[in-house]
This record gives structure tokens, sequence and C-alpha cells, in this order.
């Protein structure tokens, strides 16, 4: 088009207004021209950046189990919609089911034995007060022993008669007895407190291994339900791997299948380094899909990735060859669909072009706008043809 309108001007000055063509005027229009034409061309190119090399992408999924088993049943077909939380397909249960029934009779036992303990330790509890009772009375009688044997030794220093004797020699053994009950009384305080410090005991041993149960009845549950493969969001799951008996196991090299998820479509479209100098997040993006035609899409961009593959070294023992170094000076951009549920609709995969529009050289969008609607209807007379990577 520039080329154009710069072949018109120069008719027009020399077959219109029939301009004598000298050296000087010729060397004129040659500078002007290529000021014209390379001026406009890279403002366009800083302002509204078109390219070929785009793709829409998706996050795929690895279907994995978290635990291993037989496949009881397949709930998903393959490349059919299905929505986040769906179930995709079913690990044979019965031998989680019987852990979750074992340890869950653990847990009910050890719950009993709580309750034991608890009884156990109230009734050590109430054996204390009589105790102590017991040792009240017992001391009291001692004292009234005591008390009685101190009177009849006071009337034998007074009356020597043998009744006197019998009464002292009485006072002395019922003391005795009195001593011996004090001392049965403090034997059977002492029991019974060691008895409630065996039973509180015993109740924080159990207490203590109710939870640790509670954790591994949780964890078989856990288990239990991951039987159940479900979707991990809006898509479809391709490239089934099982069939009903299928052993699975939980391995990232051995998937179940592949889910791709249709809730994150985006665009990586791929430009020269030094055209993105005015593009930034949030700017309009104009797109053409190839299998769309006659379809214009819009979207914004999300960011622009900063890094490119040929800035990356692996860490080997090689030090690195110089005469290998280089890069291919594009950056990719990552760009999202103004309209999610169109997006959802698009598959993956596929290419086409993009146009940026930045908030510099605004006047010059309209190439872009206009290149990018060309290439909207081209594609129903163009077939598009993937071109290698350099």
């Amino acid at each position: 088009m520039l080329i154009i309108v710069y072949v018109a001007i120069v008719l027009v000055l020399f077959k219109v207004l029939r301009i004598k063509p000298t050296a000087y005027i010729i060397a004129a229009l040659i500078v002007a021209g290529v000021f014209m034409i390379g001026g406009v061309v890279v403002v366009w190119t800083q302002s509204a950046p078109i390219t070929d090399k785009m793709v829409t992408s998706q996050y795929v999924v690895q279907l994995v189990p978290y635990v291993k088993g037989q496949v009881k049943a397949i709930h998903a077909e393959a490349n059919q919609r299905v929505k986040k939380g769906d179930l995709l397909l079913e690990i044979d249960p019965a031998p989680y089911q019987y852990t979750v029934n074992q340890v869950g009779a653990q847990l009910a036992a050890s719950k009993a034995n709580v309750v034991q303990a608890e009884a156990a330790l109230a009734t050590a509890k109430t054996a204390i007060p009589n105790a102590q009772a017991i040792l009240a009375k017992a001391k009291a009688a001692d004292e009234l022993a005591k008390t009685q044997e101190q009177i009849a030794l006071n009337i034998q220093r007074v009356d020597k008669a043998a009744i006197s004797q019998l009464n002292v020699a009485k006072a002395a053994q019922e003391r005795q007895e009195a001593d011996a009950a004090v001392q049965q009384a403090e034997a059977g305080l002492a029991q019974a407190q060691a008895s409630a410090q065996q039973a509180a005991a015993a109740l924080l041993t159990a207490q203590s291994n109710v939870p640790a149960i509670e954790a591994q009845l949780d964890d078989a549950r856990f288990n239990l339900a991951q039987c159940k493969m479900m979707a991990p969001g809006d898509g479809y799951v391709t490239n089934w791997q099982v069939q009903i008996g299928t052993m699975l196991v939980p391995l990232p090299l051995a998937p179940a299948g592949t889910f791709v998820n249709v809730s994150g479509t985006a665009v990586a479209a791929v430009f020269p380094q030094n055209w993105l100098s005015n593009v930034e997040p949030g700017d309009d993006v104009e797109m053409v899909l190839n299998p769309y035609p006659g379809r214009l899409f819009l979207g914004k961009v999300d960011y622009v990735i900063p890094a490119t593959g040929g800035g990356q070294f692996a860490p080997t023992g090689t030090i690195p060859n110089a005469a290998k170094i280089g890069s291919d000076g594009l950056y990719a951009v990552r760009i999202n669909f103004s309209d999610d549920a169109v997006a959802r609709k698009l598959s993956i995969g596929s290419g086409g072009s993009a146009a940026i529009y930045t908030q510099k050289g605004k006047a010059t969008h309209v190439i872009s706008k206009v290149t990018i609607r060309m290439k909207k209807w081209l594609l129903y007379v163009i077939p598009t043809v993937e071109k290698p990577a350099s």
C-alpha cells in the first residue's frame, strides 16, 4: 500500500505536473520514499506489531492416581466435555474399605477404653473420701484408747488392786488395736490414692491413643475417596490409557490419561524483541485462528514473558561452546481471550495470527487492522501450512 502511494506520487509529479527529472529531484524522491515508507513501517511495528507465530494453549494435567488398584469402571468418554468434579473413573475400593472398617473398629475399641478408664478413675476417686473417713475414725478411736489407758494407769497408782491391773492391761490392748487400726486406715488411704493415680494414668494413655487412631482413620478414608478419580476442571480427557481391569499405580510415568483443562484457554504469540518495547499488559489484541476462517477474536495482553530458552544453560560438566550461543531474538506474549465462553470452545494447538495495539502511534494501527482482516478472509482460500522452526 505504501509503495503504491509512493509510486502514485511519483507519477503525479512527473506525468501530471510534468516536472523535469533531474539528479537532485530523483535523489530527493528516493530519500523521501525511504523515509516515508521506512518511517511508517518503524512506527507501525513499534505501535501495532503483528505475528503469524501464535498458538492457543491450555493447561494439561496428567491423570495419575493417588492410590493403586484395578480399574473398576470408566465413566468419562475420550474427548467428551466434562465439568469440574465429574467422575472420570473408579478404582476397586474393596481393599481400602477393609482398611477403613478395621481402623474404625480400632477407634471404637479405643473410645470404649477411654470410657472404661474414666469409670475406673471415678471409682478410685470415690474410694479416697471413704478411706479418709475410716482414717479419721481410726485416729479418734486411737486417741480415746490412749486416754483410757492413761486413766487406767492413774487409777493403778492410787489403787494397787488386781482389778486396776486388769483395767490397765485391757486399756493397753485396746490402745494397741487402735494403733493398728490407724496404720491399716493409712495404708488403705495410700492404696486408694495410688489406685486413683493409676486410673488417671490409664485414662491419659487411653485418651492419647484416640487422636492417633482418628488420624489413621482419616488417612484410610482419604485413600478410599481417592479410588474415585474426579475431573480437576472443565475440560475433556484425551489419550485414555486404561480399560476395565487395568492395574493403576501412583507413578507419574504411568498416567491413566491426559486431561485438557479448557477453563484457562490462552494464546502464546511470538514477536521480535524490538517490537515489544511499547507493549503493556491490558493492550487490545485482535486474533485470527486457522480453524475458524472469517472469524475475528478479541483479547488482552496478559504479560510479556521476558525470557527465552536461548539464555538457559543446563548444568553439565561441559563448558558452553561460544559458537553455539545465540538467540533467535524472539519473546513470547501471553494473551487472554476477552470472552471466556468463546475461549472454552476453542481447540488446543490452533495456529493463527495476532495483532497487538499499543497506546503509541495509533494512526498506524489501521495497517494491522486491515492486515488481520485480510488474513481472516484469506483463510477460506489459502491453506495454512505450519512453518518449521528455524
